[in-house]
C-alpha cells in the first residue's frame, strides 16, 4: 500500500466514526447492514486524499453491506456479499456497479469496506447514483476458493447483487452502468455480456486497465515477469482454476510450487508475503509440459480454460470505453487498444482511451473523473434522443 492510500485509509476510519446510515427496509432473503456515512465535506476531502481531482460531491453518502444469494447456476444458489451506497436524501438516478481489482484476501473487499469500496461509493453515490460493488464468489461472505478470472463466476456475482438491490422500493429501473478496475474491468465486461445475452439493456461500461484477452496478450507478458505482481497474478489464476475445474495444481505448477502456492493462497498472506514467496521469473513456477504447450501453441487444459474465460470475443450492444495507462506494466495498453479494434470490427461502439503516461494503480485515479463525465454524457444522449 502506498503512502497516499495509507493516509486515505486512516482518514476514512476517523471520519467513519462520525455516524451510521439509517436502517432501510430489507427485502426477503437479503441482509442489509448499515456501515458508514460520509458528509459532503468528508467525501470531498477523502477523494482529494485518494488523488481523485476535479470531482464534486453534491450528496452525503450512506454505505451498507448486502448479503444475498446469487442467481442459481446448475440448480445451486450461492451465498454472496457486496457493498451498496446511496446518496443521502434523494432518490438515486440509476444503478452503477463498480467491480474491484485483484485481492488475495477474503476480507479486503468492498463490503468490509475497503478503500476501493469507500472511494467508489463517494464517487458515484456522492453524485446521485446507487452504487453497488460485489465482493466476487469465494471472497467476502462467500465460501470456497475464489475462481480468479473465471468469467461466469464473476458475472454471477454482479447479477446476483443487482437482483438483490433491485428489490428495494426506491431502486432505479433505468439501465445499469458498469465500471471496474483491473480484474474488475474483466468482471464488468463478463457481466455486461451476460446481461445483454439475457435481453437486458445496459447503459454502458467503462473498464480501467482491463485484461480482455489474457490467453493471447497478458499471459505472455506476465510469464516474462515485467511487473513484480505478475507471479502473484499467474499463481492466483493457476490456484483458482485448479480448484474451479477440479484439476490437480501440479499439472500446471511444479510440485514444489504447487505446495507453496496452496499455502500462500489457501491461508492468510498479504500480497507482499505472496510476492516474497514466489520467483521473480514466473516461468520457474510452471511445469515443463505447460511451458512447452504455451511456447509451441500446443494443448493444455489451463491454456484452454484461460482462452474460454476471455471477454474480448463478443459484440457489445452498449457503448464501452476502455481506459488505460500508457506506462502500465501489470496490464499492458495493448489489451485495451487491441480489444477496442476487435470490438469495432464487429460494429460495436468501443474506444480505447489513454489517461496518460502512468502505471497501473494511478490509471484508475486519473480515469475516475472521465468515467463520471462520460456517464453524464450517455445520460444526456438518452434524454436528447428520447425527447
Amino acid at each position: 500500500m502506498n503512502v497516499r492510500a495509507l493516509m486515505f485509509g486512516l482518514v476514512a476510519l476517523l471520519l467513519a466514526a462520525c455516524g451510521k446510515p439509517p436502517e432501510i427496509e430489507v427485502p426477503e432473503g437479503v441482509e442489509i447492514t448499515p456501515l458508514e456515512s460520509y458528509s459532503r465535506i468528508e467525501s470531498w476531502f477523502l477523494l482529494k486524499m485518494a488523488g481523485v481531482e476535479g470531482v464534486s460531491v453534491p450528496h452525503a453518502v450512506d454505505i451498507y453491506r448486502v448479503v444475498h444469494s446469487t442467481r442459481p447456476e446448475d440448480g445451486e444458489a450461492v451465498r454472496a456479499s457486496g457493498l451498496m451506497a446511496l446518496p443521502r436524501g434523494v432518490a438515486p438516478k440509476r444503478i452503477v456497479s463498480f467491480q474491484h481489482g485483484t485481492t488475495t484476501s477474503r476480507d479486503e473487499v468492498p463490503s468490509k469496506p475497503d478503500l476501493t469500496g469507500v472511494a467508489a461509493s463517494i464517487l458515484f453515490a456522492g453524485n446521485g447514483y446507487m452504487l453497488i460493488a460485489p465482493d466476487y464468489l469465494g471472497l467476502g461472505e462467500s465460501e470456497g476458493v475464489h475462481g480468479y478470472y473465471v468469467a461466469s463466476d464473476h458475472a454471477r456475482a454482479v447479477t446476483g447483487l443487482l437482483a438483490a438491490v433491485r428489490q428495494l422500493p426506491d431502486a432505479p429501473s433505468a439501465p445499469i452502468f458498469l465500471s471496474g478496475f483491473s480484474q474488475g474491468g474483466h468482471v464488468s465486461l463478463a457481466a455486461m455480456r451476460q446481461l445483454e445475452a439475457e435481453g437486458e439493456t445496459v447503459l454502458g461500461a467503462a473498464p480501467v486497465a482491463a485484461a480482455l484477452d489474457v490467453r493471447n496478450i497478458s499471459l505472455g507478458m506476465a510469464l516474462g515477469g515485467g511487473s513484480k505482481s505478475h507471479a502473484l497474478y499467474l499463481a492466483y489464476m493457476a490456484w483458482g482454476y485448479a480448484h474451479y475445474y477440479g484439476r490437480p495444481l501440479d499439472s500446471v505448477l511444479t510440485e514444489d510450487y504447487a505446495a507453496k502456492v496452496e499455502t500462500l493462497y489457501g491461508t492468510p498472506h498479504s500480497p507482499d508475503e505472496i510476492i516474497e514467496g514466489l520467483p521473480a521469473d514466473p516461468r520457474v513456477m510452471f511445469t515443463p509440459e505447460f511451458l512447452e504447450a504455451f511456447d509451441t501453441g500446443g494443448e493444455h487444459w489451463m491454456l484452454e480454460a484461460i482462452a474460454a474465460n476471455g471477454v474480448g470475443e463478443w459484440t457489445p450492444k452498449a457503448p464501452v470505453r476502455l481506459f488505460y495507462g500508457d506506462a502500465d506494466k501489470d496490464v499492458v495498453p495493448e489489451e485495451a487498444i487491441a480489444g477496442a479494434e476487435r470490438f469495432r470490427a464487429r460494429g460495436s461502439d468501443v474506444e480505447a482511451v489513454s489517461v496518460g503516461e502512468v502505471g497501473h494503480d494511478p490509471s484508475l485515479l486519473l480515469a475516475a473523473p472521465h468515467i463520471l463525465e462520460w456517464l453524464g454524457e450517455l445520460e444526456a444522449r438518452i434524454f436528447t434522443e428520447g425527447g
